[in-house]
């Protein structure tokens, strides 16, 4: 019997010879769910067989997963999320096992349905979509679908469905519903298989990050629909509605920065106002308020002047754009929703201001501009008309091009790192564009340095906005925070140290200059073991339970009587009251420690060793935060704290290498070579991939 909180099955589908496959649950649960039972999936069909090299995203052999977690579809709130995970075709130079993931009503449906999630291997002869109803699975015929957007592939899966969505009940075998299914599809990015594909999922939740529409493309995969009517059971409901009403009572729902404006609407069971989807006035469609919305606006250099209406509307069909050809949003926009100034720094390479991310549409302007691009190069940038950059016309084009491959847009459909490598110009790296060691845009990672660290140690930007350590006076990211001075810079870091359970302060020390970084700061040991707690926490309570990134972890609360946020006590209550278990907030962290390290793993099986964890250039200038966009941090002077502005706040090499001796002794890693060692897999229950690295690893 399933345990409460998920439905009992994963469905395993071979595109290659047709095989439908029903996995139960049972033996993945010590992952946790999502993000955690796909890299046990990937592992048992991917790895442990040994019939390739782990290098080719678009291999047939590749999986592409999608797992959501228990508290998907329950009432929780900011918990609705399914996890994507595969080797990623966007990682550069190396495709790594990477993820995504998105909201919306999918998880919940496939929940419905009976299943935690799906994975797909090998590649259909021809364009297919995967539909599901309840128990009964079907490959169906795509062909009709390919080519449509993501919206119009949803929309004509809706009529083959028959389910007059919301008008009558409607007969699915011995059961009842009023909903249509839940769909995830790939527009014509996907099916071109450029490796900025996005998957989508309604209006405009979506799986941005990893090129996952990409994969989709590869094995001839339009869509997944699941129809689900058999609800999903509680262990405890009334003790569900008592956290509920707990929760409640102490953080009452509120919207963080970036809410969209107009109506609200959210993942399905969240109940908070975080307005993660707003309508589109415009037009008329639900667009990404974060992850896709706002960053197609054009920088002040190149807007020329425009007013804000303009600016806004060729924005909007921007998102739009995106979200019905399946493009990585992220990846591909112009500018994000903020401009700094950067003449702090006289020494930085691009003055006097810079885009928050300086990603592809961007990089390819400046391209064009140095002359490096366009008419009479090698690379002649039609269908673009630059004359007529910022306009809508130009947009749609972009998009239009980029997806489909016609002329610059091949280019375009590799993504910005591999573009720059193709223009011989992968110094960019360090100067032009801002990009992490794998080949995703940095996403304001600076000066987190826990964040920059996360990614250093995954295979992407970590994308993680949980924990904010920015002075509750000037607010979460410097956006304003309504005054609230109430706590000095030590309580504050106080209260941090102990709603992580561990008590440290010094966790949260951005020391990073002299003998203070190495001691307590941004290279010591302390920072090493934050990192730590911080990934195992990000791999079990959120990429794989399902909590939302912008809802968990909260350590800290200004509006709270004693600055208190719902963790740690919040996850296992929720999770308690759901599944039935016992589990403390510790058996989670060590739930994702496992999940981390059999990742780990995979990562050694690539290629992946020390010697290749390395920022780039960047990060080791004065000026790395470049944007002041987290303007202050708790820094600690060896007797006080206080409240010191980081915009110059940088790392060194040799800093990064000490820090890094740490964190893989605290991990259980070899220190020479980045591996994990025996005993600590064996520990993790992990005996299986500890005898797989011995045999492939000398």
């Amino acid at each position: 019997m399933a345990t409460p909180g998920f439905g009992g099955k994963l469905l395993l589908v071979n595109l290659t010879n047709k095989q439908i496959t029903a996995l139960d649950t049972e033996k993945y649960e010590q992952f946790g769910g999502g993000h955690g039972m796909a890299t046990a999936l990937f592992w048992d069909y991917c790895v442990a067989p040994g019939d390739w090299d782990l290098q080719d995203a678009f291999h047939p052999k590749n999986m592409v997963a999608l797992v959501t977690g228990p508290v998907s579809g329950t009432g929780v709130p900011w918990a609705a999320r399914t996890s994507v995970s595969g080797l990623s075709p966007q990682c550069y130079p190396i495709q790594w096992f990477g993820h995504s993931n998105f909201g919306g009503m999918f998880g919940a449906f496939m929940k419905m349905a009976g299943w935690d999630g799906v994975a797909v291997i090998g590649r259909a002869e021809s364009p297919v979509y995967i539909n599901v109803v309840d128990d009964r699975v079907t490959i169906e015929d795509a062909k009709e679908l390919w080519g449509l957007t993501t919206w119009e592939c949803q929309e004509e899966i809706w009529k083959r469905s028959g389910i007059r969505y919301g008008k009558e009940w409607q007969g699915v075998e011995e059961r009842y519903t009023l909903q249509r299914p839940a769909i995830v599809t790939i527009g014509p990015a996907g099916e071109n298989m450029t490796r900025v594909a996005s998957l989508v999922h309604g209006g405009g939740s979506g799986a941005g990050q990893g090129g996952f529409g990409g994969v989709f493309g590869s094995k001839n995969l339009k869509a997944i629909a699941f129809l689900g009517t058999k609800g999903i059971k509680i262990a405890d409901p009334k003790v569900l509605l008592d956290v509920r009403d707990w929760y409640y009572q102490n953080w009452p729902a509120g919207a963080p920065p970036f809410a969209g404006q107009g109506v609200s609407s959210a993942c399905i069971g969240c109940g908070q106002v975080r307005k993660c989807h707003n309508r589109d006035r415009i037009h008329g469609k639900d667009s990404d308020g974060c992850a896709e919305a706002g960053w197609f606006y054009l920088t002040p250099q190149d807007a020329n002047g425009m007013d804000d209406a303009t600016k806004f509307r060729i924005n909007a069909k921007g998102t739009d754009i995106v979200q019905q050809l399946g493009i990585n949003g992220m990846e591909t926009c112009f500018m994000g929703p903020l401009t700094f100034k950067t003449d702090h720094n006289p020494d930085f390479p691009i003055q006097p201001e810079v885009p928050a991310y300086t990603a592809l549409g961007w990089y390819m302007k400046r391209m064009y501009d140095m002359g490096v691009i366009g008419p009479g190069t090698k690379y002649d940038t039609a269908p673009l008309n630059f004359k007529k950059f910022a306009t809508q016309e130009f947009m749609e084009i972009y998009g239009i091009a980029l997806a489909n491959r016609y002329g610059i847009g091949d280019l375009l459909a590799e993504g910005t790192a591999r573009m720059a490598d193709i223009l011989g110009r992968k110094d960019d790296f360090n100067t032009l564009a801002r990009l992490t060691n794998w080949g995703y845009v940095d996403h304001w990672s600076m000066p987190g340095v826990d964040w920059a660290y996360g990614n250093l140690m995954d295979s992407r930007d970590i994308n993680s906005h949980d924990i904010d350590l920015a002075n509750p006076a000037v607010g979460l990211m410097g956006f304003g925070g309504g005054g609230n001075s109430k706590w000095s810079c030590e309580e504050f870091v106080k209260i941090h140290a102990e709603r992580t359970t561990r008590n440290n302060p010094y966790w949260f020390d951005f020391s990073w200059e002299g003998k203070q970084a190495h001691d307590t700061g941004v290279f010591s040991r302390h920072k090493a073991e934050f990192v730590a707690w911080r990934m195992h926490y990000w791999t079990y309570y959120k990429e794989s339970v399902g909590f939302c990134d912008w809802g968990y972890t909260k350590l800290f609360d200004a509006n709270h009587p004693k600055g208190y946020g719902y963790t740690p006590e919040a996850e296992p209550r929720w999770l308690n009251a759901i599944t039935g278990r016992k589990h403390t907030f510790e058996d989670g962290l060590e739930m994702g420690r496992r999940a981390w390290n059999l990742k780990r793993a995979i990562f050694a099986l690539q290629g992946r060793h020390r010697k290749m964890e390395k920022f780039n250039g960047y990060m080791y200038r004065p000026g790395a935060s470049y944007c002041g966009f987290y303007n202050t941090k708790p820094i600690y002077d060896g007797k006080n704290w206080e409240w010191k502005d980081c915009k110059e706040l940088y790392l060194t090499e040799e800093g990064v290498e000490k820090w890094k001796s740490y964190f893989y002794e605290i991990e259980g890693w070899d220190k020479d070579s980045g591996y994990p060692k025996r005993k600590t897999l064996e520990k993790l229950g992990l005996k299986y991939a500890a005898d797989l690295l011995s045999k492939k690893l000398v």
